[in-house]
């Protein structure tokens, strides 16, 4: 029951970040830079954050791929009528920055916290 769970997580995280990979994908060069300054920070927050409260590296994992993996697939897609992603400084800025945040977010060392004395005398 314990790994259906994790995997159950696992899938929502993948689900959830790829739902916001594809809208920031979409966003990002709408008035330039902000919004692909607010996509990026949005990216950071969510691998972050399910890296933080679920504490699962798998989670963590499928986040990263979710994100990154709605970004390429938009970024490269076929055909010459449907540009997503743009050749131009604000397209390669966006997919740099989406693999360069996500790696960031997911492999960043998080201290820990000293261990409580006990109390016992």
């Amino acid at each position: 029951m314990q790994s259906l769970v994790r995997l159950g997580i696992a899938l929502l995280a993948l689900v959830v970040a790829a739902v916001v990979g594809a809208i920031a994908t979409f966003a990002h060069a709408q008035t330039p830079p902000w919004f692909l300054i607010g996509g990026l920070l949005i990216v950071a927050a969510l691998v972050l954050g399910v890296r933080l409260a679920v504490a699962q590296p798998l989670a963590t994992a499928a986040a990263a791929l979710g994100v990154v993996g709605a970004t390429l697939v938009l970024a490269l897609l076929p055909g010459d009528e449907i540009v997503v992603v743009a050749g131009d400084g604000l397209g390669t800025a966006w997919l740099i920055g989406v693999v360069v945040v996500v790696l960031g977010a997911a492999l960043w060392p998080i201290p820990r916290r000293p261990e409580a004395a006990s109390e016992s005398p």
